[in-house]
C-alpha cells in the first residue's frame, strides 16, 4: 500500500471502518468454527491429543480430493486460536474448545451451534420480514437442537422441581413441552413412584425424548406424545404440571386462557411449576424475546409481575415467584389449584 493510498483511507474514514469490521468479524468466525468443530465430532476426536492431517481425513472419511479443504479448514482454526498445529499434528487450544469436546458439555455445544445457526438467521432476516409482514415459524428452528441447548438451565430448574415434587408417594406428572425429557428423567429418579406424560409440539424433539426414555429404561412409567396441549381434552388426573422455558411459545393475549386450560388437567390441590426467562438485561435475553415476538403463534417474554398476574387470572392461588439465578431474569413460578 502506498503512502498516498494510506492517507486517502485515513481521510475518508475507511481505515477506521476496516479496523472496526475486522474486530467484529473475528469473534463471529470463531463461534462458527467452534460450532462446526463440536457438531461434526471433530473436537471429540482431538480430545485425547494431537492427530496428523491424514489421520483426521480418515476419521472424517474425506477422500484425497477433499484433503485441501480439510487442511484449509484446520488452518482457519489455527488462525482463530481454536486449534494448535504442531509436530504431531493438530490439537485443541483453549478452555472452550476443550470443554465442548466432552460429552457432558453437550448442552453448551448445542447452544454454541444454536447461536451460530439459528440466532444468525433470526437477527439477519428480521428487518426484511418486518416489511414483508412475514413471521418465522417453528419449522425455522431445530427442535432437537433447542431441546439440547435448553439443558444449560437444568441445575436451576431441578432445584425448582424439588420444591413441588415430593420424593416419595404416588405422583402423576404432566410436562408440557418436554423437550429431551431431561426434567422428566430427573423427576422419575427423585420419586420412584412417579408416572409422567410428556407432550411435545415438535416431532424431532419428541423423537429425541422417546429415545432418551427408552435408554433410561423408563418406558413403563413415562409416555411421550406429539401434541398441542390446547387441542387435548382436559381431564383432572395429574398432581403436578410443568411448563419449562416455553410460555413464550404462546401469544401474550392467549396465556391466561392457556394456563386456565392447563389448570383443568390438575386435581384440586395440584400445582403448576412454570419456569421462564423474563424481560431483563443481556443479549441472550433480547434474542429470545425477539424470537418470541417474531415467531408465528408465539409471543414476547413476560415481566415477573405479568407472569404472576396471568397465573392468578387463570385461577391459580398462592402464586409465588423465585429468581433461580442471582442477578439474572430466570424465574420459577408456582401456583396451586384451589
Amino acid at each position: 500500500m502506498t503512502f498516498r493510498t494510506l492517507v486517502s483511507l485515513v481521510r475518508d474514514g475507511r481505515l477506521l471502518v476496516l479496523f472496526a469490521m475486522t474486530r467484529a468479524v473475528r469473534p463471529h468466525h470463531r463461534l462458527a468454527f467452534l460450532a462446526g468443530g463440536a457438531s461434526s465430532g471433530l473436537f471429540a476426536k482431538l480430545a485425547s491429543g494431537p492427530l496428523p492431517l491424514d489421520r483426521l481425513a480418515d476419521e472424517l472419511r474425506a477422500d484425497l480430493s477433499m484433503r485441501d479443504g480439510l487442511e484449509a479448514w484446520l488452518g482457519l482454526g489455527v488462525t482463530l486460536g481454536v486449534l494448535r498445529r504442531g509436530p504431531q499434528g493438530y490439537s485443541l487450544r483453549g478452555m472452550l474448545a476443550k470443554s465442548l469436546a466432552r460429552p457432558e458439555s453437550d448442552a453448551a455445544a448445542a447452544f454454541v451451534e444454536e447461536v451460530a445457526r439459528l440466532h444468525n438467521h433470526l437477527i439477519i432476516e428480521t428487518p426484511a420480514r418486518l416489511g414483508q409482514q412475514r413471521r418465522f415459524t417453528l419449522a425455522d428452528q431445530q427442535g432437537d437442537l433447542i431441546a439440547r441447548s435448553s439443558r444449560l438451565a437444568e441445575p436451576f430448574i431441578c432445584e425448582a422441581v424439588n420444591e413441588v415434587l415430593p420424593p416419595r408417594g404416588r405422583v402423576r406428572l404432566l410436562e408440557i413441552g418436554c423437550g429431551s425429557a431431561a426434567y422428566i428423567h430427573y423427576a422419575a429418579a427423585r420419586n420412584h413412584e412417579l408416572t409422567a406424560l410428556g407432550l411435545e409440539l415438535q416431532p424431532d424433539a419428541a423423537a429425541l425424548a422417546r429415545d432418551n426414555v427408552a435408554r433410561w429404561k423408563l418406558t413403563d412409567r413415562v409416555t411421550i406424545e406429539v401434541g398441542d396441549i390446547l387441542q387435548r381434552a382436559p381431564e383432572a388426573v395429574f398432581d403436578v404440571a410443568t411448563l419449562h422455558q416455553n410460555i413464550y411459545y404462546f401469544p401474550m393475549d392467549a396465556r391466561v386462557g392457556t394456563l386456565r386450560h392447563v389448570r383443568a388437567f390438575l386435581e384440586p390441590g395440584g400445582r403448576l411449576l412454570l419456569t421462564t426467562v423474563c424481560l431483563g438485561r443481556g443479549a441472550a435475553v433480547d434474542v429470545l424475546n425477539l424470537w418470541g415476538a417474531m415467531t408465528e403463534g408465539c409471543g414476547r417474554l413476560p415481566t415477573p409481575a405479568e407472569m404472576v398476574a396471568q397465573m392468578e387470572a387463570a385461577g391459580f392461588t398462592q402464586v409465588t415467584k423465585q429468581s433461580l439465578i442471582p442477578s439474572d431474569s430466570f424465574y420459577a413460578f408456582v401456583g396451586t389449584v384451589p
